[in-house]
This record gives C-alpha cells, sequence and structure tokens, in this order.
C-alpha cells in the first residue's frame, strides 16, 4: 500500500492549504519505506482554475497512490481530492510510523467493508462508496529525434501545455525505453527524484545551463567513462 502524508517542517502533518512537504511511503503494517518527498505549496493566486490545475499535478505525481493524511479532511481541496479523484484522506497525528500503520489498518477495514458491493465503482452505491470521476491520462509524449542519433524533449513546455504531466510521467517512459539513446533535456531545474533514479538505472548526466533554462544531456554511464 501507497500512503502520502503532508508534513510541515517540524514533521506534522499540515493542512494542505499550507506550505508543507508531500511524503511518500509504501509498505504495510509497521513495515515502511520512503519512496519519494517533494515541497508543496498550492497556489493562493489564479482562483480556482489554477487551483484545480495544481491538485491535478499533485494527484498524477502521487499516482497510483490514493491515500492522504493530512491535518484537515474539509475544504474544496479536500472534497476535490475525495469527490473528483476518489481520494481517502485521514486527520492524524504523532509519529509518521504509528500514524502509517494506523490508516493502513483503517483502508483495509474500509475494504473489507466495501467487499460486499458488486457495484462498478464508477457508479456509485450509496453505502459503500460515493461517485468518482476518472480523469483521462495524458497523451504519451515523444521525443524528437535527431539525426546524430541521440533524441530532445522540451521538459518545461510538455509541463506548461499540459498540467496532467509530471517530470515523472514524461521522463520516466522515455528514460527506461530500449534500447536506451543518448537524451538532451531542456528543463527549469533538476526533479527531486531525478539523479537517484538514473544512477539506478545505469545512466549519467552532464548540466549545462544556458538560454535561460537548464539542458542535461542524459547518456549510458559507460559512455560517459570512455
Amino acid at each position: 500500500m501507497q500512503i502520502a502524508v503532508f508534513l510541515d517542517d517540524t514533521g506534522q502533518p499540515v493542512s494542505l492549504n499550507a506550505p508543507g512537504r508531500l511524503v511518500l511511503y509504501e509498505g504495510s503494517g509497521d513495515d515502511w519505506r520512503l519512496v519519494e518527498d517533494w515541497p508543496l505549496e498550492l497556489p493562493r493566486a489564479g482562483g480556482i482554475a489554477a487551483l484545480r490545475a495544481a491538485v491535478e499535478r499533485m494527484v498524477f505525481a502521487l499516482a497510483p497512490c490514493t491515500v492522504l493524511i493530512s491535518a484537515e479532511v474539509r475544504g474544496y481541496v479536500y472534497s476535490l481530492l475525495q469527490e473528483q479523484y476518489g481520494f481517502s484522506v485521514w486527520r492524524s497525528t504523532g509519529p509518521v510510523e504509528a500514524m502509517l500503520a494506523s490508516v493502513c489498518a483503517g483502508e483495509e477495514e474500509r475494504a473489507r467493508e466495501a467487499a460486499c458491493c458488486d457495484t462498478k465503482p464508477e457508479a456509485g452505491c450509496g453505502s459503500c462508496g460515493s461517485k468518482v470521476t476518472a480523469i483521462s491520462p495524458p497523451p504519451e509524449v515523444i521525443p524528437e529525434d535527431r539525426a546524430d542519433g541521440s533524441r530532445f524533449i522540451d521538459l518545461a513546455a510538455t509541463l506548461a501545455a499540459d498540467a496532467r504531466h509530471n517530470s515523472r510521467s514524461v521522463l520516466g517512459p522515455i528514460l527506461a525505453a530500449e534500447p536506451f539513446r543518448p537524451l538532451m533535456i531542456r528543463m527549469e531545474h533538476q526533479p527531486r527524484w531525478f539523479a537517484r533514479t538514473l544512477r539506478a538505472m545505469g545512466l549519467r548526466f552532464t548540466e549545462d545551463r544556458r538560454e535561460g533554462a537548464l539542458f542535461v544531456t542524459v547518456t549510458l554511464e559507460k559512455e560517459l567513462a570512455q
């Protein structure tokens, strides 16, 4: 099971209406490992449209996780998460490990209670859940093929063009493609997951800041060593 926790600087759950860190864990019972964490501050300007777009980016960043621990469970953002995206939102306090174990047990109990309902999730049944509106997945991003055999992707432009995308959803499939080909990425800044994931994949990268952007060239580790 994956559970996200929204924490403040002291490590305690905080409302999504305040700045904090979104921390994603995976595990069960008392055994949990940190998957990813990143800062998050939902916009205060731009109205409902900007807020909805930011929440949608958060949802895709967390996917497939749909369980969240926070200091609040009420308000527009939480209604959007629960009614539009099917999230289970829990209010809890205390050590993170204890919160995760408690919420995990609660989710398992909820699943057992819902098992009596054979109705499709999107239809709802009035007792085992509410209607959930699914969001369509973003289109696959195809990198540009270059004459020298390398590829290019403008990550900054891609994220700006479709709010459903995040850096991992765009770059993950491209980096994992076989056979791997050298890749240049134009971005605003390096994603938090980027360096660690590339090391695990046997990839290396160099950076060059120019033209108001960061250009990152990714190659196989053995190619950089030559």
